[in-house]
């Protein structure tokens, strides 16, 4: 039975094996079972020392790796050129494998060393279930199971989380060093401007503290009073009134065009645009809560609802609306039919002094509409206290004449002057503009 058996495998070996005229075949290596058995005996010796190295490789891929394991690897991987390879941990344990691999099926039958050569993957990344074109009676050795499981791996494991290890060649460093000093500042930019968006929450929400009745009770920085119910807000979060800004808008302003201001407290730069002006709910509604009838511009709403305050607060008050255009001064008597204020206009010689006597002593009558060109100029009409200049005028003679029909000698009442601009449009620019031309000598501005 034992000649029977080596004669068997002796031909197993030499028909599936390709044989090297300078070296001796599988089959040859052995005569007997005795030399069969001690053959198998060493290759399995062989494998076990070589699986015991593969194992031991791993083990020190698993710890933490060292500087000297690093500086190597990045030796051997990084700098190819000048450096000879294969000398780090990594390489080292790869060459293992591929020698161990090469023992495992450098004897292997035709078919079975195949399948097991080439990782077929379907679609779903799952390992190909064909099985071995061998004999029912080959059998797949533990060792070569083992070393699939370990090479491939299973669709249900998990992905390790292998660190990632970021490697900064010299000439680079100067350019990351660059970066990150610009990520460091605009990280600082953007945290004082969250600083400055607590400060300012902060301070509204004290603001809305009904105890103290809707008026915020820190001072301004600059004058020391009370905020009160309206104040300005800078972009670092530092509040201040709103005269005192205006003051360091008109006196103080920087950079190109004058059109920022530095924070007194903090010197940071705010441009005009972002400043913000704050008005406490109690405040804002105040002037919301006078209803407008009829569908109008901003501007517009704005003239009738200051109308409607002057008579509210100041019953009997008479007031003159000027305005460059003909055409604004017809919406505008639009908008006050709609909303049942009694008014006159004057758009020329038709009705000139009749409008005019109807407006001066007229107790129901206390809007007169004037066009400011023609209506500006030689008229005496002290009887009204309030003057509203719907748009900026270019030429300042003719403000200083509009204004001078109710604040000259005779008047025995506080004239005030209200100005309407639209925000971040031209007028505004326009306003600041003729400011700093004029000198400012004169009746009382509001709006």
């Amino acid at each position: 039975m034992d000649e029977e058996l080596v004669i068997r495998v002796q031909n197993e070996l030499s028909s599936n094996s390709k044989h090297q005229s300078n070296k001796f075949s599988m089959a040859e290596k052995f005569r007997d079972s005795r030399g069969l058995q001690f053959l198998l005996t060493v290759q399995m010796e062989e494998l076990r020392k070589s699986q015991q190295l593969v194992q031991d490789a791993v083990k020190n891929l698993e710890a933490p790796p060292s500087q000297q394991a690093i500086h190597a690897a990045t030796i051997c991987h990084l700098r190819p050129v000048r450096f000879p390879l294969n000398n780090c941990l990594f390489c080292k344990a790869d060459e293992l494998f591929t020698e161990y691999e090469s023992k495992l099926f450098s004897h292997s039958v035709k078919g079975q060393k195949a399948i097991f050569e080439e990782r077929i993957e379907d679609e779903d990344r799952l390992v190909d279930d064909r099985l071995p074109t061998t004999t029912s009676t080959s059998k797949i050795s533990p060792n070569v199971y083992l070393w699939c499981l370990f090479r491939i791996r299973l669709p249900d494991e998990p992905k390790p989380n292998l660190p990632v290890l970021h490697i900064i060649e010299p000439h680079e460093v100067e350019q990351n060093q660059m970066k990150l000093l610009n990520d460091k500042l605009v990280a600082t930019s953007q945290l004082q401007k969250k600083l400055g968006q607590l400060l300012y929450l902060t301070n509204l929400e004290k603001s809305q503290d009904s105890s103290t009745g809707a008026i915020n009770p820190e001072p301004c920085p600059i004058c020391a009073r009370p905020l009160g119910q309206q104040w300005a807000v800078l972009t670092c979060g530092h509040c201040f009134c709103n005269d005192c800004i205006a003051i360091i808008i008109e006196q103080y302003s920087t950079g190109a065009r004058r059109s920022a201001i530095k924070c007194a407290v903090c010197r940071q730069t705010t441009t005009h645009k972002e400043i913000s002006y704050v008005f406490t709910a109690e405040t804002a509604n105040k002037d919301d809560d006078i209803p407008i009838k009829g569908s109008h511009s901003t501007k517009v709403e704005a003239v009738i609802r200051t109308l409607k305050k002057i008579q509210l607060r100041y019953p009997g008050a008479k007031a003159l609306v000027f305005s460059t255009w003909q055409d604004v001064l017809e919406i505008i008597g639009k908008a006050l039919f709609d909303n049942n204020l009694e008014f006159v206009q004057i758009d020329g010689l038709h009705k000139f002094q009749e409008n005019l006597s109807a407006f001066k002593y007229d107790a129901k009558i206390n809007i007169l509409l004037l066009p400011l060109h023609t209506a500006s100029n030689g008229l005496n009409i002290i009887e009204a206290t309030h003057v509203l200049l719907v748009e900026p005028i270019l030429n300042p003679a003719h403000e200083l004449q509009a204004i001078g029909r109710v604040h000259r000698i005779g008047q025995t009442k506080p004239t005030v002057v209200h100005r309407f601009l639209i925000k971040a449009t031209i007028e505004e620019k326009m306003q600041s503009m003729l400011k700093s031309h004029t000198c400012g000598n004169g009746p009382h501005v509001c709006g």
